[in-house]
This record gives structure tokens, sequence and C-alpha cells, in this order.
């Protein structure tokens, strides 16, 4: 009965976590990945984050409308399309990493220091199980 209601439980935090940060988490996690490249290929990006061709470029137009980041063909091979940010990516980048700090710090408030690291340990656990299970 308790695993039934800590899987509950867990399913009730990551719809949490989805629904607050999941939105605009995704195209955050581009902007930071680029904000540390020059630039990068639209595949290796597609790659890193394991999605579909069709989903990264249905992201990556929204983000280029935007002025998020720019697109080009590859100097080197006319197939390939770089992408990178531009300065209206970079101060949005900042931008929204000072915000997730400043809500990730938030979403702890009610644990003591010492239940985050005993949480910390056993969803640390967790993870390890479930990852040598799909390997």
């Amino acid at each position: 009965m308790i695993k039934k209601e800590l899987l509950d439980d867990l399913q009730k935090c990551g719809h949490y976590l989805h629904s607050r940060k999941g939105k605009k988490f995704g195209q955050y996690r581009i902007l930071l990945i680029l904000s540390k490249q020059s630039g990068m290929p639209q595949k290796d990006l597609q790659d890193f984050l394991r999605i579909k061709s069709g989903s990264i470029s249905e992201i990556l137009f929204k983000m280029e409308n935007s002025g998020l980041i720019s697109r080009f063909k590859s100097a080197e091979d006319k197939r390939r399309t770089i992408v990178k940010l531009t300065e209206v990516g970079l101060k949005k980048v900042k931008e929204l990493t000072e915000e997730y700090e400043s809500e990730n710090e938030e979403l702890f408030n009610c644990l003591s220091d010492d239940e985050c690291v005993i949480l910390k340990n056993i969803l640390g656990k967790l993870k390890s199980a479930w990852l040598e299970e799909t390997q």
C-alpha cells in the first residue's frame, strides 16, 4: 500500500514540476546549450536533446521568429544547418537562468537542509536503480 502511495506522490510531484516548469524549460535548455557554443549543427542539438527532427524544427522555428536564435547553412557542408544565439537570445538565457534559480530555491522552502540531503540521496538511489533496469 505504501509503495502505491509513494508512486502516486511521485506522479503528482512530476506533474506539478512539468506543468510549472515544462512549458518554458524546452526553449530554456536549448538557450542554455547554445550559450556554451559559438554555433551548433541543428542535428547535433537534436541528438543531444534526444528529440525528433520535426519537434526540434518546430521549437527552433518559434525561437527564430522570437529573435532568440538564427539559423544558417554551414559553410563547409550546405546540407547542415547551424543554430546560433542572437543578442536577444543571450539576454533571454541570462534572464531565465536568474528566474529558474529563484524558483528552484522556492520549490524546496518547506524542507530543511537536512531533509533536502535525505531526499536527494533517496532520489539518487531510485534513479540509479531505474537506470540499471533500462540498460
